[in-house]
């Protein structure tokens, strides 16, 4: 059982690492576990929907139902969340220091490894709206 010392030593010392009090510590907080932001939902909202609406427009003919649109939306997210994966891979691999893994420093290509997850789910997301396209 705690002494009035250490309760009153704990009390005191969860007033002071509760965490940040600011809007701007709490922002900057927030990015703390930030890696490469390919686990949100969708990328950025106004810049993917263009580039989906850029890249879903020659895939379209003037008559298509909503069936397809919706179709051909997800496979052009798809892709492009595939496009993502590339541009984040190609980051980590230009980090990786080879003297490093050679000296049994494996941190980085686990890092590396753990991209797979996110590239197998975006190509299951990609075939699944292909074949809702035929």
């Amino acid at each position: 059982m705690a002494s009035e010392k250490q309760i009153a030593a704990n009390r005191a010392n969860a007033k002071r690492s509760t965490g940040p009090k600011t809007a701007a510590g709490k922002q900057i907080a927030s990015r703390n576990a930030f890696r490469h932001g390919l686990s949100q939902l969708e990328p950025s909202v106004s810049s993917s929907a263009a580039m989906a609406s850029a890249f879903a427009a020659p895939l379209l003919p003037d008559d298509a139902t909503e069936i397809r649109h919706a179709a051909v939306r997800e496979f052009a997210y798809a892709q492009i969340e595939l496009a993502r994966v590339c541009v984040v891979r190609a980051e980590q691999w230009d980090k990786i220091k080879l003297n490093d893994v050679l000296n049994g420093d494996t941190k980085q290509l686990k890092r590396l490894a753990s991209l797979d997850r996110y590239e197998r789910y975006a190509l299951t997301r990609r075939r699944k709206a292909s074949k809702s396209l035929r």
